[in-house]
């Protein structure tokens, strides 16, 4: 049964506001890619139609059970709607923005628990055991599961990715293995399926060698038991660093499950297990991607034999035998197009046959894209194999490498007379840089260090520091320093004083004594002025002001101030607000002085040729 839910009728446990019958709807779902829904209704006389709104949801039935997708886009037509939906799941991208979440140190299930956290309506699940560390910032749920940077949960994580309604499940394998035989190479019909294989990467004879370039004797080779299924011999050299010599081994190798021999004997058997290893996980099997659309197919005699798809799932594994080689190869659903309506497969890619010999390997067929996603995303579990396999490669000189759980890879040089004395951390941590080592010589003292929170030194040599503009520097050579448009600022944190120099000024606040008294002190220096204040209590005791054209200068209530502007001046004089006094130049008019009370109602004044004496608003000389 389909059917639709409004907008606001959120309670997907009941039944929906009416039941849809569409002419057709299909789910069609790629591993570790996008999910979609198509439906068409009929324009019925009922209205049914109409039901199909913008952001309504729609529980249709999938591969894995019902499922709720909402509608996202729509087209009427005078025959019928059809609307293009989503998994519920995609609603995160709305509305489960994780603004800074950082599981650090968590293996799959946990980091899910907390990426989910910011919105409880959504839920993870997963059996991943390996622990990782990622930050989001400022991404949405979807971006931070499976986005396209190397952040990503499906990066540093790995697995593989199963939606379920407001369930997302990311487990190292979704999918089952029900015996299901598929056979190819003849009587392939010429509808409804086409077949791909790629024999590139077959290998069927194996010379390997171990750590420090050890090779097996006799023969020197492993051949794989489908080594007479080609016409030729393929032939490869890879190089297994898990597995050494005695003299070769460093302490806790073995505790780190790397396979160390006494003998020759025991390398060449525990090489010949390795390489046996591989061609069971299917090295010396060819590729192979099969496309079948079953409704096709059912027009063909050869139907009976696919059938079988119809009822497989998402990531299922299928069997595939090539009657011309007589090799039966494992490959994986990979993509399907799921009919709601007939409740079965309509149609399937099959492909992606799966080999593990990135783990722990390097060799000259082994292939970096088969690492990397067809959208550049990375799977990370194959990306560590292939680093785990060739981090001893990078060794310089007589540095030996290890693992250890952080770093991915580490230098060291142990001579202190050696020119290449120290060590070198590199891993998903940072990089970490040392010359020194502890006193009891059993550890490095790491001096710099850079991570992702940025730079660490105990010592930074440069010439110069610069911003991008090149506006902003520090030359260390010349002691030369420039800064635009900002600021330096050195605050007590306990009393909040500060030296701040900002925008071409420069202010200080402080304190000074006088008199066995504290004041705070304010200084500013200004383009062509200068102004300083004390205060105590918060209220202004003295104050002096500088510039091109004035002074000024107060305490307690007394004031002077002097003024020169061009040819003139002024200077006027007032004690506590009790009176003033006032004297004016200007090179025309001459002299002027004014002595006067606060009220104005006594003054004396002398101007050239002219004396007037006020007392108390009454005039008693004037001359």
């Amino acid at each position: 049964m389909i059917q639709t839910y409004k907008s606001d009728n959120t309670d997907y446990s009941k039944n929906g506001d009416i039941v849809l019958f569409p002419i057709s709807a299909k789910v069609t779902a790629e591993l570790n890619k996008s999910w979609s829904a198509e439906m068409t209704c009929p324009i019925d006389p009922e209205g049914r139609w109409k039901y199909i709104e913008d952001e309504a949801v729609v529980k249709m039935p999938s591969f894995n059970g019902d499922q709720l997708f909402r509608i996202k886009a729509k087209t009427k037509s005078d025959s019928g709607i059809t609307a293009t939906l989503e998994p519920i799941f995609y609603d995160a991208m709305d509305d489960c923005f994780l603004v800074d979440v950082r599981p650090t140190d968590k293996n799959g299930q946990d980091a899910l628990d907390i990426m989910t956290a910011v919105n409880n309506k959504y839920k993870g699940s997963s059996n991943i055991s390996k622990k990782s560390t990622a930050y989001y910032q400022f991404k949405n749920l979807m971006e931070a599961i499976n986005g396209n940077d190397d952040n990503s949960f499906i990066s540093r994580w790995g697995g593989e990715i199963l939606f379920d309604n407001y369930m997302v499940i990311i487990n190292d394998h979704i999918g089952e293995d029900n015996g299901v035989e598929l056979r190819y190479g003849k009587n392939i019909p010429e509808d409804g399926m086409s077949q791909e294989v790629d024999m590139r990467e077959v290998v069927t004879r194996i010379y390997p060698k171990a750590y420090n370039g050890w090779t097996m004797t006799d023969s020197g080779y492993v051949d794989s038991p489908l080594i007479n299924s080609y016409p030729t011999i393929k032939i490869a050299t890879i190089t297994f660093e898990d597995v050494k010599m005695r003299e070769d081994a460093r302490e806790g190798d073995e505790e780190e499950d790397i396979i160390v021999c006494d003998t020759q004997e025991e390398l060449d058997a525990a090489l010949k297990e390795k390489c046996n290893q591989q061609f069971e996980a299917g090295l010396d099997k060819p590729k192979v991607t099969i496309s079948a659309d079953m409704i096709l197919l059912q027009n063909t005699e050869q139907y009976k034999d696919y059938a079988v798809l119809e009822n497989v799932s998402l990531g299922d594994t299928i069997h595939c035998i090539n009657n011309h080689l007589g090799i039966t190869t494992t490959a994986r659903v990979i993509s399907l197009v799921y009919d709601s309506i007939l409740k079965k497969v309509d149609s399937v890619v099959i492909g992606e046959a799966e080999y593990n010999y990135f783990n722990n390997v390097t060799s000259s067929v082994n292939r970096i894209d088969s690492a990397i996603r067809l959208d550049g995303s990375v799977v990370a579990e194959q990306i560590k194999g292939f680093i785990d396999g060739t981090w001893s490669q990078l060794r310089l000189q007589n540095t030996s490498a290890k693992r250890v759980e952080v770093r991915a890879i580490f230098f060291e040089d142990l001579d202190p007379n050696s020119e290449n004395f120290g060590a070198l951390s590199i891993g998903t941590q940072g990089l970490q840089i040392s010359r020194r080592r502890t006193t009891a010589n059993d550890d490095w003292i790491w001096t710099t260090a850079l991570t992702a929170g940025g730079l660490i030194a105990d010592i930074i040599k440069a010439g110069t520091i610069s911003d991008d503009s090149g506006k902003s520097y520090w030359n260390l050579n010349t002691g030369e320093f420039s800064i635009e448009n900002g600021s330096i600022t050195t605050i007590d944190p306990e009393t909040g004083y500060l030296i701040e120099i900002k925008n071409g000024k420069l202010k200080n606040v402080g304190q000074v004594w006088i008199d066995n008294v504290t004041y705070d002190a304010i200084m500013e220096v200004r383009s062509s002025e200068i102004l300083g204040r004390t205060e105590l209590d918060g209220k202004l005791r003295s104050s002096v002001a500088i510039g091109t054209d004035y002074a000024s200068f107060s305490n307690q209530g007394s004031q002077v101030f002097i003024q020169s502007i061009g040819t003139s001046a002024g200077l006027s004089v007032s004690k506590n607000n009790l009176g003033s006094a006032t004297i004016r130049s200007d090179s025309i008019a001459g002299v002027e002085i004014e002595c006067a009370n606060d009220s104005r109602s006594s003054y004396t004044r002398m101007t050239p040729g002219h004396l007037i004496v006020v007392r108390d608003g009454k005039t008693i000389v004037e001359y």
